[in-house]
């Protein structure tokens, strides 16, 4: 399970910003995940309430956003949402595909006070 080691490295992450920034509280983070990153948001949620246990990040929601895997056919060249159970273009059925947005996690934003 990667997701534990996200979250950790997330929460580091969210440690360094707080300093820095001088926040006295964070309320909330928002991560986006892409349907492409191999990601799963239920696994991230229960491993940031484990990883924040007993720190001082233990109220700290955590806010997830999907960004929808899309790609470009190779062979068509048409750009679509991919269906992650067939994999292939729904224009021309090809399996030759390029994705174009989805495969990243990036921390949107801190609510914090």
């Amino acid at each position: 399970m990667h997701e534990l080691g996200l979250c950790d490295a997330l929460l580091r992450m969210v440690k360094d910003i707080s300093v820095k920034e001088e926040l006295t509280q964070v309320e909330k983070i928002t991560l986006e995940i892409g349907e492409l990153s191999g990601v799963v948001p239920a696994y991230m949620s229960d491993c940031w309430t484990a990883v924040v246990d007993g720190t001082p990040f233990q109220n700290t929601a955590l806010v997830i956003e999907s960004v929808p895997g899309v790609a470009r056919c190779l062979d068509c060249e048409e750009e679509f949402r991919i269906d992650l159970k067939s994999m292939r273009c729904p224009f021309c059925q090809s399996d030759k595909l390029m994705p174009i947005s989805g495969q990243d996690m990036t921390l949107k934003e801190i609510e914090a006070c």
